[in-house]
């Protein structure tokens, strides 16, 4: 199964990156897939597949993990791959907080995480299959923005990802309590 780690937001803060997702799909730059609202969700870190027998040790390991409870805000929306080939739309989140939190979590799963990736947490908006304009794409990404958009982080999930036909289907595995 494919396994990650995410964090929810407020309702108030998912309604705001939804509004701007919504904006930006009414101006049809591309073609793609825009995320439901009700799985908008912060990944903190993707494991991959994952086999039943593994999941034990993982949730075990981040039972293990104490961290107090902290305030993100919103970030600047941005792409994967590049501008130049984007795949992903994507919302990050800024704080100090989740990257010590994700520094714990990915030193909890060494074993069970082999991305060497530089962490970005992210919530994404919309998967691109091809891009009908992309200069005024980027320049309307460029222009999103989240202004004074906090929440308090009081837990993170692991959770698991099925793909369908009709697109992913989250379902959370295990709540881990921050203090």
């Amino acid at each position: 199964m494919r396994i990650f780690i995410a964090i929810e937001s407020s309702e108030h803060v998912k309604s705001k990156i939804f509004h701007e997702s919504e904006t930006l799909q009414k101006k049809n730059f591309f073609k793609g897939k825009f995320v439901d609202k009700k799985n908008l969700h912060f990944t903190l870190k993707f494991l991959g597949e994952i086999s039943e027998e593994k999941l034990g040790d993982i949730e075990k390991k981040l039972k293990e993990i104490k961290f107090n409870r902290f305030e993100c805000e919103v970030g600047k929306a941005g792409v994967f791959d590049s501008e130049k080939h984007i795949r992903t739309i994507w919302v990050g989140l800024i704080s100090d907080k989740l990257k010590e939190l994700e520094k714990k979590i990915s030193e909890k799963l060494s074993e069970f995480s082999k991305n060497s990736k530089e962490f970005s947490s992210h919530i994404t908006l919309a998967r691109v299959k091809s891009v009908i304009n992309k200069e005024n794409l980027v320049k309307h990404i460029r222009g999103m923005h989240f202004k004074n958009l906090k929440f308090e982080v009081n837990e993170f999930l692991l959770m698991k990802s099925e793909l369908t036909e009709f697109g992913p289907i989250y379902r959370i595995i295990e709540r881990f309590k921050l203090v």
